[in-house]
């Protein structure tokens, strides 16, 4: 009974292990030379001024809150995460079937990112993340705008900790 235990549960250490599985907060997906980072703001190739300040700002406040690495200039930082804002989508979500009226929308902001190394020019981490958050439509268009950009907010949010997690933690 033993015996099996003891086999099985090394058996799941090691499916685990080459699954790619460990816990949060232990990552190993940066070099250890790698301990402060820059975070410039991003390049905006959508319609909507000002996403990527708000992009920006959000990716500071998540990096700056974890504490792992220090933030720091684009001249004294150990790599930089650059990006780019690639799209931003608003799209009807909900619609009367009386009077084929708007009642909420959905917004999708999909960002790419590159973290690098500035010794080097190494790319230690390229992707593309998109998130998305559902707003209600009001009859006043200046609430509407405003629940717009509390949803870009949000979903900056969101790919800020999406982001910090895959690029520190490796998956």
């Amino acid at each position: 009974m033993i015996r099996t235990s003891v086999f099985g549960f090394l058996a799941a250490l090691l499916f685990t292990q080459g699954c790619g599985y460990h816990f949060v907060g232990i990552g190993h997906g940066l070099p250890v030379d790698v301990r402060s980072i820059a975070i410039p703001i991003f390049a905006n190739q959508t319609n909507q001024t000002g996403i990527e300040s708000v992009v920006a700002r959000a990716l500071v406040d998540k990096f700056t809150s974890a504490k792992r690495l220090s933030l720091t200039g684009e001249d004294s930082a150990d790599a930089l995460l650059t990006g780019t804002v690639k799209s931003f989508i608003t799209s009807p979500l909900t619609v009367t079937s009386g009077t084929q009226v708007t009642t909420g929308y959905r917004a999708t902001l999909t960002i790419e990112a590159t973290l690098q190394r500035r010794r080097d020019g190494k790319v230690l981490w390229k992707g593309e993340v998109s998130e998305w958050r559902n707003y209600p439509v009001a009859s006043d268009l200046a609430i509407t705008e405003a629940r717009k950009k509390e949803a870009i907010r949000q979903i900056s949010e969101l790919l800020a900790e999406r982001l910090y997690v895959m690029v520190l933690e490796e998956f």
